[in-house]
């Protein structure tokens, strides 16, 4: 391991923190275009790719040096240089998340496939969680990615579960969430999870296999449940009753596993894996 791989590493992960920004602002603009059939479609690579980097409110161009991951926003104050709205800081930590897991992914693995194969997987986890947090959508592209890489990867040995136990964990991952949400509706006459949802729970059954399901749904439900207190208890507008993007906290739990089983076993996550 060298530092100059280290600094290539979080170079490239600056820079695909900057695509992902692109890619969670717009992806869900795209699919709301076509969605509406009000408009003729677009492919999505026609959204991703035209204008190019613009501010959002005064629509100005923004040049190169105003495009630097981290540094143009530090040095603009966090402000469009023309119109002078404000830019979220959420730009900032999406770039810098990404770094810190591409670094991260290379730290940990080295030169490696599965250094590659990690990174995969934490890239989509970046998009997903951001994509869901701000517009409720958990696009099929990548979930359907995410299933596919999770299978391809395990059929090599690349994820630490083998092929068959991939296959079991994709499919007991939608299972479990369809069933549920087949009785919820049943019951109460509409969806409890989304469609997105359900594909995410199968992709990261394909992924960490069927044993790793069940931590998975009790650790995400568990931090929606003390989500919802903190905003209620804040008395926030928030209700018992409103949308919440279940993505975020399926990928936080995933997380969780991914240490359990790849780097420390946590106390906590003994039961479930005990045979």
């Amino acid at each position: 391991m060298t530092l100059g791989f280290i600094i290539i590493f979080s170079g490239f992960g600056l820079i695909f923190g900057s695509f992902f920004n692109v890619v969670i602002y717009r992806l869900p603009r795209a699919l709301d275009h076509n969605l509406s059939g009000n408009f003729p479609k677009k492919s999505l690579l026609t959204y991703l790719s035209y204008p190019g980097s613009h501010c959002p409110s005064c629509k100005h161009s923004i040049s190169w040096f105003d495009n630097i991951p981290v540094l143009s926003w530090l040095f603009l104050l966090g402000r469009c240089r023309f119109c002078r709205t404000s830019i979220s800081p959420i730009y900032v930590i999406v770039e810098v998340i990404t770094m810190l897991f591409f670094t991260y992914s290379y730290w940990q693995y080295g030169f490696t496939a599965e250094t590659f194969v990690w990174i995969t997987f934490f890239s989509i986890m970046i998009l997903l969680f951001f994509i869901d947090l701000q517009s409720f959508y958990l696009p099929d592209m990548l979930n359907y990615a995410l299933i596919g890489f999770g299978l391809f990867f395990s059929y090599f040995g690349l994820t630490g579960i083998d092929f068959i136990t991939s296959i079991i964990g994709g499919i007991f991952g939608f299972l479990s969430f369809f069933l549920v949400n087949f009785i919820y509706r049943l019951w109460r006459k509409r969806d409890g999870f989304g469609g997105g949802d359900i594909k995410l729970l199968a992709g990261l059954g394909s992924w960490f296999g069927v044993m790793s399901l069940m931590p998975i749904i009790i650790i995400s439900s568990v931090l929606a449940i003390f989500f919802t207190g903190i905003m209620l208890v804040l008395g926030s507008k928030y209700k018992m009753t409103s949308m919440l993007p279940f993505g975020p906290f399926l990928v936080l739990s995933a997380l969780i596993v991914y240490t359990n089983l790849y780097l420390y076993s946590l106390p906590m996550m003994r039961f479930f894996y005990v045979l």
